[in-house]
C-alpha cells in the first residue's frame, strides 16, 4: 500500500540574545516552544506543501515588523519537511517568501523523507 504523500513547513528562531518567552512576547503569535527554539507550524497533513508555503509567506508579511526585529538578535530559518512523488518532485519557493527570508537573515532547510 502506498503513504500519502504530506508536509510541513515551521518558521523557527532559534534563542540567542533573547530568551524564547521574549521571542514569543515580540512576535505575539501562538508558537510550540522549547527551551532554546520558538516556532510556528504553517499546518500540514492535507495541504499540498506550495499551500503551506503560502501560509508562511502570508505569516511573515503579516508579522514582518516584528520578525525583522527579532532576526537581528536571533537566528531564524524556515524548516520545510516533506515526502516527495515518486520519480520527480518540486517545491516552488515565490519571489515574495525569498524576499521576506532574506530580509531575515534567514535559511531554507529542506528536509525529504523517502523509502
Amino acid at each position: 500500500m502506498e503513504e500519502e504523500p504530506w508536509s510541513r513547513a515551521t518558521l523557527r528562531v532559534w534563542a540567542g540574545e533573547m530568551t524564547v518567552a521574549q521571542i514569543g512576547a515580540a512576535l505575539k503569535i501562538g508558537a510550540e516552544r522549547s527551551d532554546r527554539l520558538w516556532c510556528v507550524d504553517a499546518g500540514g497533513g492535507d495541504l499540498h506543501l506550495d499551500d503551506l508555503l503560502k501560509r508562511v509567506e502570508a505569516l511573515l508579511t503579516e508579522h514582518r515588523e516584528a520578525l525583522v526585529q527579532v532576526a537581528a538578535r536571533c537566528d531564524v530559518d524556515l524548516f520545510v519537511s516533506w515526502s516527495p512523488k515518486p520519480g520527480q518532485d518540486s517545491v516552488c519557493l515565490g519571489p515574495g517568501l525569498i524576499e521576506l527570508l532574506g530580509e531575515l537573515g534567514a535559511h531554507v532547510v529542506m528536509d525529504t523523507l523517502t523509502d
